[in-house]
C-alpha cells in the first residue's frame, strides 16, 4: 500500500496509475475541494480521504508500505513532530518515507539563482531571514496551510531521529525542495 500524503489535486499520484493494479493507493489531503476533485477524476484506479490539519489519520497502525509527502513540510508549521509520529504509526515496519523541504540549499538557490522567484521574494521581506538567514532551525512565513518552513538540514534530520533513520538525502530532487528518504526506527536500529 502506498499513501500520497497531501496529494492536492493528485498530480503525483496519477503518476502511479500503472502500479494501482497491483497495490492500494491512496491520496489525502486537508484540502476537501481538491478531494472532491481527485474522487471525481481519479477514483478508480485510487483511493481518497479528506484529513485536518490535526495529527490523525483514519487508518490503521502499519497499514502502508510507503508514505511520501511531496511539498508537505514545506507547509506544516507546528505539528512537524506529532505529523511524524502519525506517519510512524501507519508505515509498515521495513516500510520507507520520502518528504520534500526547503532546507540550506533552498534558501542558497533562492538567493542566487531563483533570485526573481516569488517564494525567493517572499523570504527576502521577512526580517528573520534578513537577520538570522545563518542560525535557524526552522522559519515560518506565514500561518496554517499557507505557511512557507525552511528548515536547517541538521535541524530536520534531527527532528526525524526519533522516528525515522534517514537513508538518503538528495538536494534539488524536487525542484528545489531537498528530498529524505527514510525508514521507521525501530529497537533494531535505534
Amino acid at each position: 500500500r502506498v499513501l500520497d500524503f497531501g496529494c492536492a489535486g493528485g498530480s503525483m499520484i496519477r503518476c502511479l496509475r500503472e502500479y494501482a493494479n497491483e497495490c492500494e493507493i491512496w491520496g489525502v489531503d486537508v484540502s476537501a475541494s481538491h478531494i472532491l476533485w481527485c474522487k471525481a477524476h481519479l477514483s478508480p484506479p485510487f483511493h481518497f480521504a479528506t484529513t485536518t490539519t490535526v495529527p490523525h489519520m483514519p487508518f490503521p497502525d502499519a497499514f502502508f508500505d510507503v508514505v511520501y509527502a511531496g511539498s508537505v513540510f514545506t507547509h506544516v508549521d507546528d505539528l512537524t513532530d506529532a505529523w511524524l509520529l502519525e506517519l510512524r504509526r501507519i508505515l509498515a515496519p521495513g516500510g520507507r518515507f520520502y518528504c520534500t523541504i526547503h532546507d540550506n540549499r533552498t534558501m542558497t538557490l533562492l538567493d542566487g539563482a531563483l533570485r526573481g522567484h516569488w517564494l525567493a521574494d517572499m523570504l527576502h521581506k521577512n526580517a528573520a531571514y534578513k537577520n538570522k538567514r545563518d542560525d535557524i532551525g526552522m522559519l515560518v512565513i506565514g500561518r496554517n496551510t499557507d505557511a512557507q518552513v525552511f528548515y536547517d538540514l541538521a535541524h530536520f534530520r534531527k527532528t526525524l531521529d526519533s522516528t525515522f533513520q534517514v537513508l538518503s538525502v538528495t538536494e534539488e530532487a524536487y525542484s528545489f525542495q531537498t528530498g529524505i528518504l527514510a525508514s521507521p526506527r525501530t529497537e533494531a536500529n535505534a
